[in-house]
C-alpha cells in the first residue's frame, strides 16, 4: 500500500472517529426515575420495579437504549421517540424464590456511534435495595403461653430484692431498709430483713445453626430460616425478651422489619459446632431462660447432647432439626427434639413442646 493509499485511509478513519464523537455529543437529558412498589416482600410474593422516562424539554427526544442492573442480571430496554412532556413507563417482575438482598439500579441511558466504534453511558437514577424476607408462620398464643409459665418459677439463687419470699435474716450493712421487717425486729430486738429468692423473667434465646454440613440440601436451611424467625417474630409480638443468634451475629429483635431484613443477609457459612456455638450464645446471654436450637436433620443427637450439658440446667431447651423427616419428637437426655420437614409443621410442634 502506498502513501496516497495510507493518507486515504487515515482520513477515513478520523472521519469515522469525528463522527462517531459528533454522534456522542451530550444530548438534552431525559427524566428517568425507577422505583420499588414495595421494597420489602416475602420469598414467593410479587415484586414489581416500575420505570419511568420522560422529556421535560419543549423539543423532541430521540429513541435510546436504557440498562438497569437488577441483582445478578440486566434489564435492557428501548425508549421511544418522546415528543415534549411526553412519558414511556414500564415494569419489571423482579424474581423472588430465594431469601436475599437484591439491588436494583442505577437505570442507565447508552449512547453509541452507528458502527458501535465508542460507547457513552450516564447514570440516571441511584442504586436501591429490595429485601425479600423468608417466610414465617404465626404460632398464636403457644409460645407465648410457655413463657408465662416459665416467667416467675423460682431459681436457687437467694437475692435481696425479688418477688418470691423466702426467709429472715439478721440486717448488715448495705441492706434496703424497706426490706426491714419490722414485727420480727420488735420481737427480736435486732433489725431483721426479708431475703427472697430469685426468679426467671421470661427470655427467649432463638439459636440458628449456620453450619451447611448439618443440613442435607439448601431447602432444608431455608426451613430452618424460617422457623427461627417465626420464633423470634412471635416473642417481638408478645413484648418478651429475645435474641436471635447464630455464628455470625446476633440479629437485632427491636422491630420485626429490623430483625427480617437483617435475616435476609444470613447464609450456610458457619464454621463452628453448634455445642460451642451454643456456649457462645448462653456466656453473652445468661438471662435466658428458653433455649430453642434450630438446626438441621444432619446435626446428630450426641451434639444437641452437649448443648443441654453447656446450658444451665434451670432453662426449659428444645431442639429443631429442619429436614426431610416429617414431624417426630424424642428426648436427647433432658431436652427434647423435634424434626419437622415443612414451615407449616411448626404450631403443631410448638404445642407439643409447650
Amino acid at each position: 500500500m502506498g502513501w496516497q493509499e495510507a493518507r486515504a485511509g487515515a482520513g477515513v478513519l478520523a472521519l469515522v472517529v469525528v463522527t462517531a464523537g459528533l454522534w456522542l455529543i451530550p444530548r438534552r437529558a431525559h427524566a428517568v426515575t425507577h422505583e420499588l412498589l414495595e421494597p420489602r416482600v416475602t420469598v414467593g410474593d410479587d415484586a414489581v420495579i416500575h420505570v419511568r422516562v420522560a422529556n421535560p424539554t419543549a423539543r423532541t427526544l430521540l429513541p435510546v437504549r436504557m440498562e438497569m442492573p437488577v441483582g445478578p442480571v440486566e434489564a435492557v430496554f428501548a425508549v421511544p421517540t418522546l415528543a415534549p412532556g411526553a412519558v414511556d413507563e414500564r415494569g419489571f417482575v423482579l424474581p423472588t424464590s430465594r431469601r436475599s438482598i437484591v439491588t436494583v439500579g442505577p437505570v442507565v441511558s447508552v449512547a453509541s456511534d452507528p458502527v458501535g466504534l465508542v460507547r457513552l453511558t450516564r447514570e440516571r437514577t441511584q442504586v436501591q435495595e429490595v429485601h425479600i424476607h423468608p417466610r414465617t408462620i404465626r404460632l398464636g398464643s403457644v409460645l407465648s403461653g410457655l413463657m408465662r409459665d416459665v416467667e416467675g418459677a423460682v431459681t436457687q439463687e437467694l437475692s435481696s430484692s425479688d418477688v418470691a419470699f423466702h426467709a429472715l435474716r439478721d440486717y448488715v450493712p448495705g441492706d434496703d431498709r424497706r426490706n426491714v421487717h419490722w414485727r420480727s425486729t420488735a420481737r427480736t430486738g435486732r433489725l431483721m430483713v426479708r431475703q427472697f429468692e430469685e426468679t426467671h423473667r421470661s427470655s427467649l434465646l432463638v439459636l440458628l445453626d449456620t453450619r451447611a454440613g448439618d443440613y442435607e440440601n439448601e431447602e432444608d436451611f431455608e426451613t430452618a430460616v424460617s422457623v427461627a424467625c417465626s420464633l423470634t417474630l412471635d416473642a417481638i409480638a408478645h413484648a418478651r425478651e429475645v435474641a436471635l443468634v447464630t455464628e455470625e451475629e446476633s440479629l437485632p429483635t427491636a422491630s420485626a422489619s429490623r430483625l427480617l431484613d437483617a435475616s435476609c443477609a444470613i447464609e450456610p457459612t458457619g464454621a463452628l459446632g453448634l455445642d460451642e456455638l451454643a456456649r457462645r450464645a448462653t456466656t453473652h446471654h445468661p438471662e435466658a431462660s428458653v433455649l430453642l436450637v434450630v438446626t438441621g436433620q444432619l446435626c446428630p443427637d450426641e451434639v444437641l447432647g452437649r448443648v443441654r450439658t453447656i446450658t444451665p440446667s434451670d432453662t426449659v431447651a428444645a431442639a429443631l432439626r429442619a429436614g426431610s423427616n416429617p414431624s417426630g419428637r424424642r428426648a436427647v437426655g433432658s431436652l427434647v427434639r423435634f424434626d419437622l420437614d415443612r414451615l407449616e409443621t411448626l404450631p403443631l410442634v410448638m404445642r407439643r413442646f409447650a
